[in-house]
């Protein structure tokens, strides 16, 4: 197991329900789904399968808020009642920063993609 997956089971351990909250108060079910079997999956002994780099790339996807305005989105979660001054906003917008770096430490997502903030 690389130091970059070391570094993302790490980060998981560590921010767990931050990351739980954070997947449900953006995506309700889908998110609390998602998160659950992201936990499954780093609960696996061995490196990070391709299902899991999928898992986690989606979990990125939904803090960034990369699939906000799509139709496959629906209703769920909360993001749109979000003010920008609500102190939960930066708590969100560390947390997406974290994972996204220890997802390309891991090799899961490219150096090269841009952030949105």
């Amino acid at each position: 197991m690389s130091a970059g997956e070391l570094a993302l089971r790490e980060f998981f351990s560590h921010h767990d329900e931050a990351l739980g909250n954070a997947a449900v108060l953006l995506a309700d079910r889908r998110g609390a789904r998602l998160l659950n079997a992201i936990r499954d999956g780093l609960e696996q002994p061995g490196s990070i399968t391709h299902r899991l780099r999928r898992l986690l790339l989606q979990l990125r996807a939904i803090l960034f808020l990369d699939e906000a305005g799509e139709d496959e989105w629906g209703n769920e979660g909360c993001f749109d009642l979000l003010e920008p001054e609500d102190p939960i906003v930066t708590e969100l917008c560390l947390l997406a920063d974290g994972l996204d770096d220890v997802l390309r430490g891991a090799g899961i997502t490219p150096r090269e993609v841009s952030r949105i903030f």
